[in-house]
């Protein structure tokens, strides 16, 4: 008797695979044939639960997002109890995963479909509502490294935030390219600390504190 398969699980499988396909060739290299034969699947397993090519897409980008959600809970678990220094090392660690899989290839094909999302709301949704978390994490981080520096200037610390989150961004694009530059948890720390001391300097020395 022929096994049945349980869908999610397939589901999971080809989007799996259309992950791997994704960050080896973009966009272009995806196909319903492709993943099929990546997932060592019978043919057309791809097409029955995926009838589209903006259905497979949209697929992965929800797999992806599961994914970042998961690991994200367990590695922020306690961020609202945390310091800043505690919170500064878990985003470093989270960083350097990068570099090895599965996070690179998941890295590679959410850029990838970063740049896709643009024409697709949907899609863009679903990578807000995870940057929207991620932000939330470095407002904390941001908070946590200057409590008792006096009351707490809003603007000052969206500004904080936005600059550590565009160096994150930097590190994650870089890594994910492949960059060789020797890079450890205590140096990601450290720069982060960096970014919002300096920042908080240039901000004093503009009005004149």
């Amino acid at each position: 008797m022929r096994r049945k398969h349980n869908a999610a699980e397939r589901r999971r499988q080809l989007c799996d695979a259309a992950i791997a396909l994704l960050a080896e060739d973009g966009p272009r290299g995806l196909s319903h044939l492709k993943v099929d034969r990546r997932a060592k699947v019978p043919d057309g397993t791809t097409s029955f639960y995926y009838r589209t090519r903006a259905a497979l897409l949209h697929g992965v980008a929800d797999q992806l997002i599961r994914y970042d959600a998961e690991a994200f809970t367990e590695a922020f678990k306690n961020a609202p109890n945390s310091s800043g220094e505690e919170i500064a090392g878990v985003l470093a660690g989270q960083i350097l995963s990068i570099r090895d899989e599965p996070q690179l290839s998941r890295t590679r094909a959410r850029l990838e479909l970063t740049m896709l999302a643009k024409g697709d709301p949907d899609i863009a949704a679903g990578f807000q509502e995870m940057a929207e978390s991620f932000r939330a994490v470095v407002e904390r981080l941001v908070i946590a490294t200057q409590s008792g520096n006096g009351p707490l200037d809003r603007a000052l610390l969206d500004e904080q935030a936005s600059v550590v989150l565009s160096y994150l961004g930097g590190l994650i694009f870089a890594f994910a390219n492949g960059s060789p530059e020797p890079m450890s948890r205590n140096d990601i720390t450290r720069q982060i600390r960096a970014v919002i001391v300096g920042v908080a300097v240039e901000n004093n020395s503009e009005h004149g504190r």
